[in-house]
């Protein structure tokens, strides 16, 4: 007579513990969901700045010297990058300068940064596309920073 009570009370400690298992398992899937969350919601608030920056960014109009380029855009900032030359700074310490950011400006001038990882700047070019449809350049003014 006394198995028969110990059984259902063994059986009850058994699913007690499977239970308080099964809790804690649950609790931290759900501690890292929250975490998961909250870094895409930080994500999220990053982007909606930077959309917000390219929608009030004026739009570049290109003189009819640009109507045989496709996307001038793309074209001017992809010819700077070629020409590394051009960066105001001299590398330092086995680096080699790049241009790491750009912005047309207008129809004539690019701000760009640049950096080596351990010397960093920015300046300013005008820009010009020459009659074999490549683009000079010429410094206008340099930042270090």
């Amino acid at each position: 007579m006394k198995k028969i009570f110990l059984l259902p009370a063994v059986v009850a400690l058994l699913l007690s513990c499977t239970n308080e298992a099964e809790k804690e398992k649950t609790e931290l899937r759900i501690d890292n969901l929250e975490a998961d969350v909250t870094e895409l919601k930080i994500e999220k608030d990053s982007l909606e700045k930077e959309l917000q920056l390219l929608k009030n960014r004026n739009p570049v109009v290109f003189s009819k010297d640009f109507d045989s380029l496709e996307n001038p855009e793309i074209y001017i900032v992809e010819a700077l990058e070629r020409n590394s030359q051009l960066i105001p700074e001299k590398s330092v310490l086995g680096g080699t300068m790049r241009f790491v950011d750009s912005e047309i400006l207008n129809e004539r001038l690019i701000w760009a940064s640049y950096e080596d990882g351990h010397v960093a700047g920015e300046a300013i070019f005008q820009y010009k596309l020459n009659e074999a449809d490549s683009v000079d350049f010429k410094l206008i003014s340099k930042i270090k920073n």
